[in-house]
């Protein structure tokens, strides 16, 4: 079973929170205990020197009164031991009998000044004790000395006590440090859980589902990138299906066409008279196909990766006035007037010349069908710093602002469009902007209402060359 991001990241927050405690707490403690010793040791060390200077100043029983007050204070046992080590004065438990001795090296080393031990004085104390002793000196004679004594349990009290202090502020902080990750998690998962509806609802279908951005960290950035994901994907969907249903059409009308002609010729539905006339269409048609065929193998060669530039240097005038000298019989038939071929000045470019053919084709028969009968195409080749502006402009209906932002996308076709070009797929301008991007160019589209529509493509080479000679007349302007 899958652990969910919250489970996870909680997990992780409330090891590392343990850890960390476990740590300093244990830094903390043994810091405690060191620091409690030392304290007791100087207070225990300066407490017995002051009990040993009594003790060679004052009467016994002064003696006694103020070392029982210094007990109390210091809470801690002290007994005197005499030059040979037997215990002559106890005011505590921790403590040798009074018929035993210290162990003489124990009180070679006191007699010979202030002796410390963390033990049993030579197993001279029934328990594990602190301990101070110094000597008690007398007009300059060493008479015996003074012990203080503190148990160590003493020690492992206050070290259980701050353990304990210890884990209840772990325990408090841990719960605080939990309570906050619950919230920061729930907080931090909710949009991922939304993401993760979202991706569920498109994986579905519905690509109307947003995620609700309502912060701009990078979770809200992932957000927006899934919401703007998402318009893509539902606006490719919406382009996939009407190209999938464009095809189809386009598909299903030529083939039920060759297909019925063809088999009227067979079975003599058709007369043999007429066999020419249907075998025309039929080769019409199937000339359709072909173009559709080719549109689409040159759309997914432009849009794959693979598709080398086969540059070479041509006359790019020459190309315009080859283009438009094809389209010849068209530009008479609806008796439109050209503007521009014959001034024209030879241009040379290094380009994929196969491809920027293809632009030029596009454009022109694009502007050729949408320019009504009578009317006029302007055409125009600059050389700018270095780059080539092609320019071709229509009369005619012109487009909206709304079709200008969508005029180059992919099987997009105006209104208008749909009714005049009814063979058309709405390759032709993606595939122009495909071939100029490829070349490093731009292509802009400007047009204004019951006016004009106008292309222009800038295309850029290092070995531009305007040549300034004048022109030869080109046959289109012979036989105009």
């Amino acid at each position: 079973m899958r652990k969910s991001i919250f489970i996870r990241y909680f997990s992780t927050v409330a090891i590392i929170v343990f850890l960390s405690f476990t740590f300093f707490s244990g830094i903390l403690i043994i810091n405690s205990q060191r620091q409690w010793v030392s304290d007791k040791n100087k207070l225990l060390s300066k407490n017995v020197e002051i009990a040993a200077a009594m003790l060679s100043e004052n009467s016994t029983e002064q003696s006694i009164n103020a070392m029982e007050a210094i007990s109390q204070i210091v809470d801690a046992t002290i007994f005197t031991v005499d030059e040979n080590g037997r215990c002559s004065f106890v005011i505590g438990k921790d403590s040798p009998d009074y018929d035993s001795s210290i162990d003489k090296s124990i009180l070679k080393k006191v007699l010979k000044g202030k002796y410390t031990e963390t033990g049993l004085l030579a197993n001279s104390l029934n328990r594990k004790c602190f301990i101070v002793g110094v000597p008690i000196i007398e007009d300059g004679v060493v008479q015996g000395a003074v012990f203080a004594t503190v148990p160590m349990k003493e020690a492992n009290l206050y070290t259980i006590s701050t353990l304990k202090t210890v884990l209840l502020c772990a325990v408090i902080v841990m719960l605080i440090a939990f309570v906050a990750t619950y919230f920061a998690s729930v907080q931090m998962t909710k949009p991922l859980r939304d993401m993760a509806q979202v991706v569920k609802k498109i994986e579905s279908g519905d690509f109307s589902a947003k995620v609700p951005i309502n912060r701009r960290d990078e979770i809200g950035l992932l957000a927006e990138a899934i919401n703007k994901m998402t318009v893509s994907v539902g606006a490719l969907e919406e382009m996939r299906s009407s190209f999938i249903s464009s095809v189809s059409h386009e598909l299903k009308t030529p083939m039920q066409t060759i297909s019925g002609f063809v088999d009227g010729i067979l079975d003599g539905t058709i007369p043999k008279k007429d066999t020419e006339k249907y075998l025309r269409i039929v080769s019409d048609e199937t000339k359709r196909l072909a173009r559709l065929v080719n549109s689409m193998l040159q759309l997914s060669r432009l849009q794959s990766e693979k598709i080398k530039l086969n540059k070479t240097t041509f006359n790019f005038s020459d190309m315009v006035i080859s283009v438009f000298l094809s389209f010849e019989k068209k530009v008479e038939d609806k008796r439109i007037e050209i503007v521009g071929l014959d001034m024209l000045k030879p241009i040379s470019l290094t380009a994929d010349r196969d491809l920027i053919y293809q632009v030029i084709y596009n454009l022109t028969e694009n502007a050729i069908k949408f320019t009504p009968e009578g009317g006029e195409i302007s055409v125009n080749c600059e050389c700018e710093k270095q780059t080539i502006k092609f320019i071709i402009k229509n009369s005619g209906e012109g487009l909206t602002q709304s079709e200008m932002s969508k005029i180059f996308e992919r099987f997009y076709k105006t209104d208008r469009s749909r009714s005049i070009d009814k063979t058309g797929m709405g390759f032709g301008l993606y595939i122009v902007k495909t071939i100029v991007s490829l070349h490093g160019g731009k292509i802009s589209v400007g047009s204004v209402l019951n006016k004009y529509t106008q292309f222009e493509v800038i295309l850029p080479d290092k070995e531009v060359i305007a040549e300034i000679d004048t022109r030869k007349e080109t046959k289109f302007k012979e036989k105009n």
